[in-house]
């Protein structure tokens, strides 16, 4: 079996819901094989391969900035902007500036599990809230800072992804990001919104972002060119307060490198400037909102009662309830046993036993016979255990 042929875990001849990333016939190759041989015949040839400027490559911190003030009317400039070697490693990058050991981070519950990894890796206390279908709960979130305050703790950030969140599929709603905002300025803690699904929206206006909301104070946006381009590049931004992006770009690690990934930086640079990355974003949101509608139907069809899932409006996930008689633990097993692959509720809890029944299911990487196969055989195993 050829390495490639199986990427990130993927067992070949398995169905692999749990993917979270696109399929190799989702990938511009030809395209981008085109920018990176203009790259190495033009004069240009040396941006690609030496050091670059610690904040990023400055041709698409300019594409950037200006998209976003064009799009989202953010009125940013090229202060409040950095190139970063994607979400996590910028998500990293702020865990490591911004807390010590000990502090204390929110979260909601559930939250995206390689976010929760790092917080652990920091040493920090977790403390996490619920969200329903309008995103988190401010009354819990509300109550829990009031007790952390009383015990003499104040949270150094809220980590939200707000749009199509992973593993949820949930979009906030404009509202409760006014609540949130409120919160953070009534007990003084950051907002690190990682917003990676934002172009991944398959209909309609989303709300606001924090940033926007908050004006730009005390928000730190971060973004990826994983989901609407290709994960392998590793290259993101990270949108803040000028004050802050100066830091972060002072830190030894950017001065000793030279920026962020300067090579994949520049290839990207080039693919944006060329009008090719705006199409192929909104090619991606037709097949992926195609996958949406075939994994729905899977489900509404073959999924016993007793079942909760979202119907999310963008992004890659659907996020399932199980009945109270159903471990996933136990589904786990049985479904590897039929070669399918989910991704289990536990991990994406600071209790994991919180999302004993819960999974995620992920429709980006599995084609389309395969994805509506797997869930029928899920059905299957799920209508067995509770009969």
């Amino acid at each position: 079996m050829k390495p490639e042929a199986t990427p990130q875990g993927i067992i070949a001849g398995s169905i692999p819901l749990f993917a979270g990333h696109p399929s190799r016939d989702l990938l511009p190759i030809d395209e981008l094989r085109r920018i990176m041989s203009a790259g190495w015949a033009g004069r240009r040839v040396g941006r690609f391969l030496n050091y670059g400027d610690e904040q990023g490559d400055s041709q698409l911190i300019d594409f950037l900035v200006e998209r976003f003030n064009r799009s989202e009317m953010l009125g940013i400039s090229r202060d409040n902007l950095m190139i970063i070697g994607g979400s996590t490693g910028g998500l990293g990058m702020i865990t490591q500036h911004l807390t010590r050991p000990g502090d204390v981070v929110l979260v909601d519950a559930p939250s995206y599990r390689d976010a929760l990894h790092i917080f652990r890796d920091y040493r920090l206390e977790i403390c996490s809230a619920p969200i329903d279908d309008e995103g988190l709960v401010i009354s819990d979130l509300a109550r829990k800072l009031r007790q952390l305050a009383a015990a003499g703790k104040a949270p150094r950030f809220y980590y939200v992804a707000p749009n199509f969140q992973n593993p949820s599929g949930i979009t906030m709603s404009r509202e409760r990001r006014l609540a949130v905002i409120d919160l953070s300025r009534e007990f003084g803690f950051a907002i690190v919104e990682d917003d990676v699904y934002n172009d991944i929206r398959f209909g309609g206006a989303l709300p606001p972002s924090f940033y926007h909301l908050a004006g730009g104070e005390h928000v730190l946006r971060l973004g990826s060119f994983s989901k609407t381009l290709a994960p392998g590049l590793r290259i993101g931004w990270l949108v803040a307060p000028a004050d802050w992006i100066a830091r972060f770009v002072d830190s030894g690690m950017l001065r000793m490198g030279g920026g962020a990934n300067p090579f994949t930086a520049a290839v990207v640079a080039d693919y944006c400037r060329s009008g090719a990355w705006e199409g192929h974003v909104e090619w991606l949101r037709g097949q992926y909102r195609r996958r949406r509608d075939v994994a729905l139907a899977a489900l509404d069809a073959s999924m016993p009662s007793g079942l909760h899932w979202t119907r999310p409006e963008g992004g890659y996930f659907i996020w399932l309830r199980l009945p109270p008689s159903v471990h996933v633990d136990d589904l786990e097993g049985r479904a590897q046993a039929r070669n399918i692959y989910f991704a289990s509720g536990k991990g994406f809890y600071v209790n994991p036993e919180a999302g004993a029944h819960h999974l995620r299911l992920s429709f980006s990487y599995v084609p389309q016979a395969e994805l509506q196969a797997g869930i029928e055989i899920l059905g299957g195993l799920i209508a067995r255990m509770t009969a």
